[in-house]
């Protein structure tokens, strides 16, 4: 009798763990595209109710000229760069960006470095006119100023929502 319930506890115990492990699943890969292309992703990324069609590019990476900064202090190792972007809000609903929009340059060793606000008098880069909101039919172009260590290579400009799956991806 002891034989028979060990037997049934050990079938019960072998059919609970499901055989072999599952293969992991790799996580999505953000979207990726060249400078210069624009391409539309729902916003927010997770599917809200109030989720609206924006519209992103950018259009350049550029080295900043020292001449365009030697009025303002660049941190002591670190290379100004202009990134020259445009958001479109192609609707239904307005897109909400409480802490700003999630631009970011991605420097080699998968570093994300976030924009700089540029100084008032910098006139070769002024930052896209954007509230908390962009509404509904609503398109904004600029400038953002990065400032990335010297001598570090920039490999993308992302926008990113959220975490990396999130992202889209302009290579440089």
């Amino acid at each position: 009798m002891r034989a028979l319930a060990a037997a049934a506890l050990l079938l019960a115990l072998s059919a609970c763990s499901g055989g072999e492990d599952p293969a992991p699943q790799e996580a999505p890969a953000p979207t990726e595209t060249a400078l210069g292309k624009s391409l539309a992703v729902d916003y927010p990324p997770d599917g809200a109710e109030d989720a609206t069609a924006l519209t992103l590019g950018v259009a350049g990476v550029t080295k900043a000229p020292a001449r365009d900064l030697a009025l303002f202090a660049v941190p002591d190792g670190m290379q100004a760069y202009y990134v020259r972007v445009v958001m479109g809000n192609r609707g239904p609903a307005d897109a909400a960006f409480p802490g700003g929009a999630p631009w970011w340059v991605r420097a080699a060793g998968d570093v994300l470095v976030p924009a700089t606000p540029a100084p008032s008098g910098l006139s070769t880069c002024k930052a896209p006119r954007l509230g908390a909101t962009l509404a509904a039919g609503r398109t904004v172009r600029g400038c953002l100023l990065y400032f990335v260590p010297e001598g570090t290579a920039v490999e993308s400009v992302d926008f990113q929502p959220g975490d990396v799956t999130t992202a889209v991806r302009w290579l440089s």
